[in-house]
């Protein structure tokens, strides 16, 4: 889309504030409105009926969710919950419609972005299925460090998930994780400091997965 159509767009969307702990997305709800995140930070995941948390991905700023339910008029497939005081905007369903028809380049990046999705969930499916706990613990470490942008074979997580987050998205138990995490920071693989997650050695921790029999994450 072109920066004046862009722009024509703002008038119609409305800005949310969402609290840490807030859900903006309820599973089965119905609902067409997509939402983009514009700052913060937000988890989608779903619960077990044992109540055990299942997280599929995090949403950084820039990132958008609702398409799905946007495309196929189903209810909602995930809850969308803030982890961080986070500023959403909300698309209405008419707007989204009226884009889907109307805008080639808007629903071409859509579609895109899907295709990326379903490879990012099958590696996921696979990791879950073949891979060793440990193993996917280092696999999410590697995901985070890309998103938080790898200098120098290095990366910084200013706000690293806790111990119970990454044991969401890697599916593992959250004793795992801690356990894992101390491994690698004995090895001088990573350095933990507070909030603060250090990847000092992005290429090692690569490496440790293919040793453990794992493949580099799809991202």
């Amino acid at each position: 889309m072109s920066p004046t159509e862009i722009e024509a767009l703002v008038p119609r969307v409305e800005i949310l504030s969402v609290r840490r702990g807030a859900r903006l997305v309820q599973r089965h709800d119905p609902g067409g409105a997509v939402y983009i995140v514009i700052s913060g930070l937000l988890l989608v995941n779903q619960y077990a009926r044992s109540g055990r948390e299942v997280g599929y991905r995090r949403l950084q700023p820039s990132s958008y969710f609702g398409e799905i339910a946007a495309i196929d008029r189903l209810p909602r497939s995930a809850n969308v919950t803030a982890l961080t005081e986070s500023i959403v905007g909300r698309l209405p369903e008419p707007l989204v419609a009226e884009l889907m028809a109307g805008a080639p380049n808007f629903t071409r990046a859509v579609l895109e972005d899907l295709a990326a999705m379903v490879r990012a969930l099958s590696s996921r499916v696979f990791e879950l299925n073949a891979v060793s706990a440990p193993c996917r613990v280092q696999m999410e470490l590697v995901r985070l460090a890309t998103e938080a942008g790898i200098e120098e074979n290095q990366a910084v997580l200013a706000k690293a998930p806790t111990h119970a987050e990454i044991a969401v998205l890697a599916g593992a138990q959250r004793e795992a994780v801690t356990r894992e995490l101390n491994r690698l920071e004995a090895r001088r693989l990573i350095a933990k400091q507070g909030r603060t997650l250090t990847i000092l050695n992005v290429d090692g921790l690569v490496e440790e997965i293919e040793r453990l029999g794992g493949d580099e994450p799809e991202l």
